[in-house]
């Protein structure tokens, strides 16, 4: 019997050291908290959703892919279409730019308006461009189609107030004679670009009005920065220049058959930069190229950039 009980005492004590190591491998919170018999389905549940979600995310990832491909390849299309247009205009306003000039005998110009029209498509049978050049250059050829037709109106310059009509332009207003010219020529070869050009122009005028002497027509240094060859009867109307200085100073063309043998460097008549001071003052030309003029009868300014001061002038000079 005593050994039945303590073998039955050993049983009981091993069981219940088992029932110890079972509860002590449960986890303290499926042990404080009571047994849910749907908990064990949730946990199903959620394993399930997380498997078909990034199963979901698989397909929208090579979608979305796919999307910004398109996208670029639409925004590189755009991009080359609106270079190539913004290039077509650019070249079609370079066009614009040559229109042709062409001064008559007579003193008049025309415009080659047909020509331009049928070179830029605006011809018949072509539907015009939307440029603003192709239109202003419409409204000139039709400007011009009608001023053939009718005549220039007869009050088109006149004064429309009778106040102001009676008033006299002091400009008319001359309180000096002509120059005769009598004291010999001045010839003028001006340097530059056309701005210098037109700077010796005007003081070659004055200084010939100072000195009474008659001019030459201006001649232009062909200059290797600005590399343009035209001459004063390509930029001015020589006729016109002539005619309406008379009443200041004389201008010819060319020099007397006499004078045009002479060397005038040999001479002294070649008056360079170096010679004159630059911006001089009318009391420089009258002491110092006076009697040059007095003498050889002649003077030839070579390069004349800024050699003329503006003031003081006498107000005949400077008109």
């Amino acid at each position: 019997m005593t050994s039945r009980s303590n073998s039955f005492s050993n049983f009981s004590e091993s069981s219940y050291d088992f029932d110890d190591k079972e509860q002590s491998t449960v986890p303290t919170s499926d042990r404080d908290e009571p047994l849910n018999p749907g908990h064990r389905n949730n946990s199903f549940n959620g394993l399930l959703g997380f498997t078909f979600g990034s199963k979901k995310m698989r397909k929208k990832k090579p979608f979305c892919q796919e999307k910004a491909i398109v996208g670029l390849a639409l925004f590189v299309i755009a991009f080359v279409g609106m270079n190539w247009w913004m290039l077509s205009r650019i070249q079609n306003s370079g066009r614009a730019s040559q229109v042709e000039l062409r001064f008559l005998e007579d003193n008049s110009s025309t415009l080659s308006i047909r020509e331009e029209l049928l070179r830029l498509g605006l011809g018949k049978g072509r539907k015009p461009q939307k440029t603003i050049y192709a239109r202003l250059l419409a409204k000139a050829a039709h400007s011009l189609a009608e001023g053939q037709k009718k005549s220039e109106p007869k009050d088109l310059w006149a004064e429309p107030y009778f106040v102001a009509s009676s008033w006299k332009p002091c400009a008319e207003q001359r309180q000096w004679l002509p120059s005769e010219g009598k004291n010999g020529y001045i010839i003028v070869t001006a340097n530059g670009g056309i701005n210098q050009h037109r700077v010796a122009v005007c003081n070659i005028v004055a200084i010939a009005r100072l000195l009474d002497a008659t001019l030459v027509l201006p001649r232009f240094l062909y200059s290797s920065v600005w590399k343009d060859v035209s001459q004063f009867g390509d930029i001015y109307q020589e006729e016109h220049f002539i005619d309406y200085l008379k009443p200041d100073i004389r201008v010819v063309r060319e020099l007397p058959q006499e004078l045009q043998s002479l060397d005038l460097e040999a001479i002294g008549s070649l008056v360079t930069d170096a010679d004159v001071v630059k911006e001089a003052k009318p009391g420089f030309y009258k002491k110092h190229i006076l009697p040059i003029l007095h003498k050889n009868r002649v003077v030839h300014f070579l390069g004349f950039g800024n050699r003329l001061a503006s003031d003081p002038l006498p107000p005949q000079v400077q008109m």
